[in-house]
């Protein structure tokens, strides 16, 4: 009996102190349940945990595999003898991915997982930014495409003048589907001629899609880019450029001079009337040798006319020009121009062909100063053609006409004397005595010239003042001449 008391006593003393609790505690129950508020880069699991009388901890572990990787903070469950609901936040998720998840209780009796759970996080919509269409002065429609991926989404447009934007449309359902769809809005208020830039943007609880930035310009006048001059001759060149005739019909043209007022312009052409860049040429003949040239394009429609920028090319070859075209007998025409590499040392060489003469002959071999300008002083006696040469290049010909020098002088009462000089005799042709009316010149006398080419001559003058002048013809000047007029002389009778 003392013997049975005693062993009573041990097992009672052994379960009071906890000595044997290890053979005979329980290990918990981890139920893994779903997933709540799935979001695109978090959810919330939930699942069940009865601690079998133990104190029990527990937690979720989730990732893409079933390997896992990641889990939730540690947490208790008690330790009675009920189911316990848990939940825990699965955080740091990737959008649109399938993720595994369990849950995991612990307690002295031993460590329990739940079943495997998957789930995916959804996908924000995607924004695709399509065409700008019927674009006029002031107004666009612009379209693209949203694929909702299942959630309820809502679009509009930002645009504006830059990829800051600034200005958007008013927000449209895009439905809760899982296939793209077409959408289009249109946008006006505009104004004309300018670069828009716009994009699509769509929205739903799983996030915002931006499209693409793709620009538009709006009607206005067409923009114009002038370009380089090619294909430079010593009187020609071709001009380039370009032409965005901002969606009216455009045309243009060219203007071109030697200064910034132009003066001279190519034929007008068309250049459509769409939005894109339409490459133009245009050839410019008839220009004078060594010369720089202005030049810019430009182009109109009905909205307007734009000019482009002022430009310069040079013509090659050496220039010759000439203060006047015409000179008296005996005095000097002063010849200039210049060579394209406008440096100093470089030879020029001067041919004259009389009137008359078979073939040009060279008469002075000149040296450019600074600039590449040369100058060359000539006396022609008749009419004489001129032509510079440099480096092979020969310039345009400069006609220089020869008026016969005609004198004329009083000797006397009513008494005068003419003579005309030039580059040959003038015997036997005539020249006319004139005087000045309110009517203009009169002839009053004729007179025919002698074996000197002169005359002295009587004359009856009516009383009064008479301005009086000697002239003669280019009929009686003859072949190489231009006709001569004398200086001025005041009679009074």
């Amino acid at each position: 009996m003392r013997i049975v008391v005693a062993v009573l006593l041990t097992g009672l003393a052994l379960l009071s102190t906890g000595g044997g609790m290890a053979a005979i505690a329980s290990a918990p129950t981890a139920i893994t349940g779903p997933v709540n508020s799935v979001g695109t880069t978090s959810a919330t699991a939930t699942g069940t945990v009865n601690p079998n009388g133990q104190a029990t901890s527990w937690y979720f572990e989730y990732g893409t595999s079933t390997s896992y990787g990641k889990k939730t903070a540690t947490k208790s469950a008690g330790s009675g003898t009920g189911n316990v609901q848990v939940s825990g936040a699965l955080t740091g998720l990737a959008p649109g991915t399938g993720y595994h998840y369990r849950l995991v209780a612990s307690n002295a009796g031993g460590t329990k997982r739940g079943a495997d759970g998957v789930f995916t996080t959804p996908t924000a919509p995607v924004a695709v930014t399509g065409s700008a269409k019927s674009v006029s002065t002031t107004s666009a429609t612009l379209t693209g495409t949203v694929d909702p991926n299942g959630l309820a989404t809502s679009w509009h447009v930002e645009y504006g003048t830059s990829t800051a934007y600034g200005s958007k449309t008013a927000a449209k359902s895009a439905g809760s589907g899982t296939t793209a769809r077409s959408v289009s809005t249109a946008v006006s208020k505009l104004t004309p001629g300018r670069l828009y830039h716009y994009r699509l943007v769509a929205t739903s609880d799983a996030g915002t899609s931006r499209g693409a930035d793709r620009t538009f310009s709006t009607a206005g006048s067409p923009m114009v880019r002038t370009g380089s001059a090619v294909e430079i001759g010593p009187t020609t060149a071709r001009l380039t450029g370009s032409v965005y005739p901002q969606g009216r019909r455009a045309s243009w043209y060219f203007e071109y001079g030697m200064t910034t007022r132009y003066g001279s312009r190519t034929p007008t052409s068309t250049a459509g009337s769409g939005f894109g860049e339409q490459r133009v040429t245009a050839p410019v003949l008839g220009l004078r040798t060594a010369v720089t040239y202005h030049y810019r394009l430009v182009a109109k429609n009905n909205v307007g006319t734009t000019r482009g920028a002022d430009l310069t090319f040079t013509t090659t070859g050496v220039s010759l020009g000439a203060r006047t075209g015409a000179v008296v007998y005996g005095r000097g025409v002063l010849h200039s121009g210049l060579v394209p590499t406008r440096r100093p040392a470089e030879t020029v060489t001067i041919f004259a062909q009389r009137f008359g003469a078979r073939s040009q002959v060279a008469v002075a071999t000149l040296v450019t100063v600074d600039g590449g300008v040369w100058r060359y002083l000539a006396r022609p006696a008749i009419r004489t053609s001129y032509v510079a040469s440099w480096n092979g290049v020969t310039s345009r010909e400069m006609v220089i006409g020869v008026r016969p020098r005609v004198l004329f002088r009083r000797v006397g009462r009513a008494r005068f004397t003419t003579r005309v000089i030039g580059g040959r005799s003038f015997v036997g042709r005539k020249v006319k005595l004139q005087r000045l009316t309110s009517r203009g010149w009169i002839t009053v006398k004729r007179v025919r010239l002698n074996r000197r080419s002169g005359k002295t001559f009587r004359v009856q003058l009516q009383r009064g003042r008479s301005v009086l002048r000697i002239a003669m013809s280019v009929n009686q000047a003859g072949p190489g001449y231009l006709g001569g007029i004398s200086r001025t002389i005041v009679y009074r009778r």
